[in-house]
Parts: structure tokens; C-alpha cells; sequence
């Protein structure tokens, strides 16, 4: 007679997918947050490169950053407008002004030629603060990534201002520092706090830095 063959009940084999579920349910936190921060970490070294390349522009100009018009002689509207008078001379990769997980600003094709293809809509998902010099205090933000279109953030993954779900915002300063900085707030007005007053946005420019300062957003598509 042949001896049975031995294998799984049927018990067994549910008992081994519920633990491999749970397992699963465990992990998928940890990898979502490993995922978002190792992003975060390449959109801060983005941030770092434009900022060199902004105080690089700006030593050659009386110390004054992107201003009125770029040096395609376009008015300045938008932070895409601000940062194209970086390339080619200060930067020649249109990748640097990407974040993967940003709504806008998540690719660029890399096209810097003709100048009209340079950081079309859509291919920037950081914010610029014009009207700021070297001389400006040192812990005003210059670069930030994209807000909600009102300088704020929010805790919606996937909205304008959702990139890091609310939790921090990449700053670059005046000075070149750069961090990603712990956002205050509720959940759809998540905001980067003053450096001397953690009761207020910092991005509300116009509340402390004076006329002629204003928060460019990045053009969407």
C-alpha cells in the first residue's frame, strides 16, 4: 500500500496567509514612510543645488536674486519664470527642480534648447520668493516646495501642498542653509513657521519682509 503523501490542511494554509497579511499590514508603514523620506532626501538635495546656483547668480549681480525680468527678458510671474534665468549658465539640468512626488513638477524632460523650452509648466515643483538679495536676513526662506497656491500645506497626499502629507516642507534660506522643516497647523493650513515666531507663516512674505517681496508658485501644466 502507498503511504500517504503528508501536506497542508486546509487550516494550515489559511493560518500561514492570515500571518503573512498581518506581516504585510506591519511592513507597509514602515516601507511608505522609508520610501517618502529617502524622496524627501533627494528633493533637499535638489533644493541645495538651486540655491547654490541662485547665490551663484546672484554674486554676479550686484547681489541681487532673480528679480522683474529673467534674462530671456520674460516678466517674472511664476517661480518657473524666476528660476529659468539659472540655465544654461548656473545650471544645465532641468531635474534638479523636480520632486517624484509632487502634483506639479514631478518630471522634466530636460529640453533647455530653444530657451522657450526651458521649465515649461510642469516641470518645477519649488516656490521662489522674489524681491530678496544676499543682504536679507539669513533665516528667510528663498526656495521652498510647492504650497497650496496660498502658502500653506496640507495632510491630503495627492492635493497641491500634500507632497510630505503635511509633516515638513523643504526650505532653502537666504543664506544657503537648507532643511526640511517641521510644518505647524491644522491639517489644510499645515504652514513653515517663523524663525522668531512659531505662531506665524513664514511664507506670508509680505507680513515681514517688506514691499516688493512676494511667494511665486511653480506653473502648472
Amino acid at each position: 500500500m502507498k503511504k500517504p503523501t503528508a501536506g497542508f490542511t486546509l487550516i494550515e494554509l489559511l493560518v500561514v496567509i492570515g500571518i503573512i497579511g498581518i506581516l504585510a499590514a506591519l511592513a507597509m508603514p514602515v516601507y511608505t514612510t522609508a520610501m517618502m523620506s529617502a524622496q524627501m532626501t533627494d528633493g533637499l538635495s535638489n533644493a541645495r543645488q538651486i540655491g547654490l546656483a541662485m547665490k551663484m547668480f546672484a554674486q554676479d549681480n550686484d547681489g541681487s536674486f532673480v528679480s522683474g525680468t529673467n534674462s530671456y527678458g520674460d516678466q517674472i510671474t511664476t517661480s518657473n519664470d524666476a528660476f529659468r534665468s539659472l540655465i544654461p549658465t548656473y545650471l544645465d539640468n532641468e531635474k534638479v527642480f523636480t520632486i517624484s512626488r509632487a502634483k506639479v513638477g514631478s518630471k522634466a524632460d530636460n529640453k533647455i534648447s530653444p530657451p522657450t523650452e526651458i521649465l515649461k509648466a510642469g516641470e518645477n515643483a519649488f516656490a521662489y520668493v522674489e524681491g530678496l538679495n544676499t543682504s536679507s536676513n539669513s533665516n528667510w526662506p528663498l526656495i521652498v516646495d510647492e504650497t497650496d497656491g496660498s502658502g500653506h500645506y496640507t495632510t491630503v497626499e495627492g492635493n497641491l501642498g500634500g507632497t510630505w502629507k503635511g509633516t515638513k516642507a523643504i526650505v532653502v534660506h537666504t543664506d544657503g542653509s537648507s532643511a526640511a522643516v517641521p510644518l505647524l497647523g491644522p491639517n489644510t493650513a499645515r504652514y513653515i513657521p517663523e524663525f522668531d515666531d512659531p505662531t506665524q507663516n513664514a511664507l506670508n512674505v509680505t507680513n515681514y519682509m517688506g514691499s516688493g517681496v512676494q511667494l511665486l508658485e511653480p506653473a502648472a501644466p
